[in-house]
């Protein structure tokens, strides 16, 4: 259900840093995510709700406006469900630790109930342990709106005890099966962060991995990060220059009554003719934005 798509670039701003907000907001990130989770300590729980609320009651344009809440199956995220129910200050909400569409569907009507439209806001899902990626096709296609799959890498490792390597190997799967699911209902799957914040030959290699997997975007945790992401996950000229050719030779052997062709040694038919549409779609929206 990619109703706000495509997100390149998602960054997180720590709810108890109110004076990151704004600077979040104008880095360039197609998303800011203002976290309630894993940067918030227990004791400043209430803090950050009220901090980010007050913030996003009064911010203007910019980047679009997540809040990540606890997990809905804590006492925590309860209150942040509670607490946000029909304010209408954000665009989505991303919900950690999902591994299950039981969960997500019961926050969907929680929400749905308390907002004016009677419609739940659009909902990120950040699937972090081997549960939630063997899940993923049933989380993807739970009656939520369900905008985006998110990979949560480090605690997917974590939970393998394995070590994460920039080559990704150990990734492959994980990730492919977050692509998959994602792509059943039409929604966005957003790779996970790359925690070598001084290492931009990292990141370029990692941000090429996700997209060669089909990924459409990566979260940032500086926004330093955000160039190389934001290139990385946008349609170089080069790419559309040839995705035009492509359809342009398609559309000419069609004129001929014919159903195949070639160019550069390359057979083009009809699937490779969808690819470079959507890739010019992907490039047209960026543009737009």
């Amino acid at each position: 259900m990619g109703m706000i798509g495509p997100i390149r670039s998602l960054l997180f701003a720590p709810g108890t840093r109110p004076d990151r907000f704004a600077k979040a907001m104008n880095a360039g990130a197609d998303a800011v995510a203002f976290d309630l989770e894993d940067s918030v300590e227990a004791s400043r729980k209430a803090e950050a709700r009220a901090l980010v609320a007050d913030f996003l009651a009064t911010s203007g344009t910019g980047s679009l406006r997540l809040i990540r809440f606890n997990s809905p199956q804590t006492p925590d995220g309860e209150a942040d469900i509670d607490y946000f129910s029909g304010a209408q200050v954000f665009d989505g909400v991303m919900l950690p630790k999902i591994e299950t569409a039981g969960v997500v569907e019961q926050v969907a009507r929680t929400l749905a109930a308390s907002a004016p439209s009677g419609v739940a806001p659009p909902l990120f899902l950040l699937l972090e342990t081997p549960r939630a990626i063997l899940n993923a096709p049933k989380i993807a296609t739970a009656d939520a709106p369900v905008a985006a799959l998110l990979f949560g890498a480090e605690d997917y490792t974590a939970s393998l005890s394995i070590e994460r390597t920039i080559d990704g190997e150990e990734l492959a799967f994980a990730r492919s099966q977050i692509v998959l699911a994602a792509s059943l209902v039409g929604a966005d799957a957003i790779d996970g962060v790359c925690v070598h914040l001084n290492d931009s030959n990292a990141l370029q290699r990692d941000c090429a991995r996700a997209r060669a997997l089909g990924f459409r975007g990566k979260m940032a945790i500086h926004p330093r990060q955000l160039d190389i992401i934001n290139s990385s996950f946008t349609p170089t000229p080069v790419e559309i220059e040839r995705a035009n050719k492509l359809i342009d030779a398609y559309e000419m052997t069609r004129a001929l009554g014919q159903g195949v062709t070639t160019m550069d040694g390359q057979m083009v038919e009809l699937p490779i003719v969808e690819r470079a549409r959507r890739l010019l779609a992907l490039a047209g929206r960026h543009h737009d934005q």
